[in-house]
């Protein structure tokens, strides 16, 4: 018989018992966060150690015991809070007694328990008394069939002789068997759940599991983490401004002192944070020293680095979970350096450590679920700034990293198979007419002619590949679209005209007509972009120069409006008229105008202006150009790796535009960094001096 209510009046809600369950089973997501979660309890209880203990029967664990040295509780505190799911105990007090800042504030850490074990077995005493508190609770007790205030819960007040002060939690009837995996994973979780910033003092967490004594005792990253090839630690302060150091090989070879990152008016909305980088090269050379120090197998070494590597945010001196965890690769750098393998960072190549608490960053806010930050504009800022910092170390290990260099640095690709000089040498010293110097003469000649050709097929490659393939697709792509909008846009126009009012018809046409301007913009871009299809791409045809400057920089002209740039074009009096393919120059020019407002940008900061100048005259043997900006222009250290594949300053950058510039312009030239231009920033030539006269 169903029970019958009156129409009006009030009720009082009754949370069902199995809501403890789904507290622990729902909210704590495996079982070391569960034991993480008891740990960090003893840490807001002020204790100096806790101990994690495993008791094993025939080799399995039959319970699981922590013990702190903390204040405990007394039979008051044991009633009013820890009986009281949802306490707001430690809301209302931020900080512990001790002063600490206090890692539990929603009240629901306590049943972790229930993820690990159906028994749970609480003795606490404080400090000074005589008798602790007793408690006996069985998760299962918490049927579906009852109401949280009807599940009793026994208690006595009695002396508990082996605990001078403290807590101490027995978990019996465990959920679950552990394995080596497992108790693998919990040591990794527990020894990076405390900062490496040393803010948080006085606390160790030790570890007893006796199968595996190679886990047990005070828990510590191993040796190898301890160790790292390459390790930045530093700030960034409210203005964007980084102050810190870098190490190689546990020697500091760059101190920075607040070096501005991002743009000029660029500050980090997530607020401050201190960082803490330490990375390791993978490959099988950057290894073999640690496997001569430590003795470790490359498996080995591998197989740590997997376990501990990751980047975790530390917030008020604890992890915040699961950043930092195994294959949590939050900030995208796996994706990051499959762009730029030689000098981007992967996320198994770091074990990064970010440091911000809730006073400071108050933007970064705990998901309701307890496992990560709500992913807001703040949490954005936070990732976009530390790829900075990232770069800072990336850089200096670029170029301290062992890799197998060219034997002729810094020169063009194919001048090694020049062999005029050789030939000049053996006619002088053998004569002439000697068979040797005809043969290499012979010789030199077809060396020249076949590397032509090679040199004609891999600059097709390169101007058909990378964004002339992204060019060929958005051709392909956006022509049927658009068409579909126009006539769209005019079925739309026709059957407004009978819906509207005057004044509606009126603001809709004011609308029509700016969607229209903006298709004819597209339209526009679309058939600039047609030169750079297979068809025309490589084809040799003769053009003035100036058309194909002017081309770009209309391709250009959003980013240039929108950092309010002015630019100008010095030509020459006669126009520059040349035979070769349009888009080698488009190409080259592309990647010169493209860095010039990605610095100028950086420099002034966003929309505030910059100035690129574009010069270009005729030569006896073709034509020169060149562009310079106003930017910071490139630093001295740097100058002899510019044009090195993969070597970039941009945060996300892929380090290939010059390179691929100077690969393309070689049949017919050499591009070439100039020291004075008409800008104080950077100064950019490409000489075209053969095979492009009309």
């Amino acid at each position: 018989m169903s029970t019958v209510y009156p129409k009006s009046g009030s009720a009082k809600m009754r949370p069902r018992a199995r809501l403890i369950a789904l507290i622990g089973e729902e909210l704590i997501s495996d079982e070391p966060v569960a034991l993480v979660e008891l740990v960090k309890n003893s840490y807001d209880a002020d204790a100096h150690r806790v101990e994690v203990r495993f008791a094993s029967e025939i080799g399995k664990p039959a319970q699981i015991v922590v013990v702190d040295d903390g204040h405990g509780m007394d039979l008051n505190t044991v009633l009013s809070a820890w009986f009281e799911p949802g306490t707001i105990a430690k809301r209302k007090a931020e900080v512990s007694p001790g002063g600490r800042v206090l890692q539990g504030a929603k009240g629901i850490g306590r049943f972790a328990a229930a993820r690990l074990a159906e028994s749970l077995f609480l003795e606490t005493k404080t400090r000074g008394a005589t008798e602790g508190v007793v408690v006996l609770l069985e998760w299962g007790d918490f049927r579906e069939s009852q109401y949280l205030d009807e599940v009793e819960m026994t208690y006595e007040v009695r002396p508990v002789p082996d605990l001078d002060y403290g807590t101490r939690l027995t978990l019996e009837k465990l959920r679950k068997v552990w394995s080596e995996n497992d108790y693998e994973e919990l040591h990794s979780r527990l020894s990076r759940l405390i900062s490496p910033f040393d803010d948080v003092k006085e606390f160790v967490i030790y570890l007893s599991v006796p199968t595996h004594p190679q886990l047990s005792g005070e828990v510590q990253p191993p040796e190898l983490i301890l160790k790292p090839k390459y390790l930045l630690r530093g700030s960034v302060n409210a203005e964007g401004q980084f102050s810190g150091e870098v190490q190689v090989d546990r020697a500091v070879v760059e101190t920075l002192n607040a070096r501005k990152l991002g743009g000029k008016d660029g500050k980090p909305e997530c607020g401050p944070l201190e960082v803490e980088i330490r990375a390791w090269d993978r490959d099988q050379e950057g290894l073999q020293p640690i496997i001569e120090r430590t003795g470790l197998t490359m498996h080995d070494i591998r197989q740590t680095l997997d376990n501990y590597c990751g980047v975790s945010i530390y917030r008020d001196g604890f992890r915040v979970y699961p950043y930092g965890q195994k294959g949590n690769d939050w900030l995208n750098l796996d994706i990051r350096s499959r762009l730029n393998p030689v000098k981007n960072l992967a996320n198994n190549q770091i074990v990064g450590a970010v440091k911000i608490s809730r006073a400071g960053n108050p933007g970064l806010r705990d998901r309701s679920t307890r496992e990560g930050m709500v992913l807001n504009s703040a949490h954005a800022a936070l990732e976009v700034w530390f790829r900075e910092v990232l770069s800072l170390v990336e850089e200096v290990r670029y170029k301290f990293r062992p890799r197998r260099e060219r034997k002729i640095k810094g020169e063009p690709l194919f001048e090694a198979f020049d062999l005029s000089t050789v030939v000049r040498k053996a006619r002088k010293d053998l004569g002439a007419d000697h068979p040797v110097a005809e043969v290499l003469a012979r010789t030199g000649k077809q060396v020249e002619e076949g590397v032509a050709r090679i040199q004609e097929v891999f600059s097709r490659l390169l101007l058909s590949s990378g964004l002339g393939h992204m060019v060929d697709i958005v051709i392909h792509e956006i022509g049927s679209p658009l068409g579909k909008i126009s006539r769209q846009l005019e079925i739309l126009e026709n059957e407004l005209a009978g819906m509207l009012s005057k004044e509606q018809q009126k603001r809709a046409s004011a609308m029509l007509v700016s969607i229209r301007g903006w298709l004819e913009q597209i339209h526009n871009l679309r058939k600039r972009l047609e030169p750079q299809t297979p068809a025309k791409r490589g084809r040799v045809e003769v053009f003035d120069v100036r058309e194909e400057i002017e081309s770009t920089f209309e391709l250009y002209s959003a980013l240039i409006q929108k950092q309010r740039i002015k630019y100008r074009t010095l030509a020459p009096r006669d126009p520059v008229r040349v035979r070769m393919p349009r888009a080698c120059l488009g190409q080259i020019l592309a990647n010169l105008v493209d860095n010039s407002i990605f610095w100028i940008t950086r420099e002034k900061g966003a929309g505030k202006g910059g100035e690129i100048h574009v010069r270009w005259r005729a030569t006896k043997q073709g034509f020169t150009l060149r562009v310079t900006d106003d930017g910071p222009g490139v630093p001295v250290e740097d100058l002899g790796t510019i044009f090195e594949p993969y070597f970039t300053r941009k945060p996300n950058g892929m380090g290939l535009g010059l390179y691929i510039a100077r690969l393309v312009i070689e049949p017919y030239g050499r591009l070439i960094y100039c020291e004075e231009g008409d800008l104080s920033g950077a100064c950019f030539e490409a000489v075209f001096e053969r095979k492009v006269g009309v």
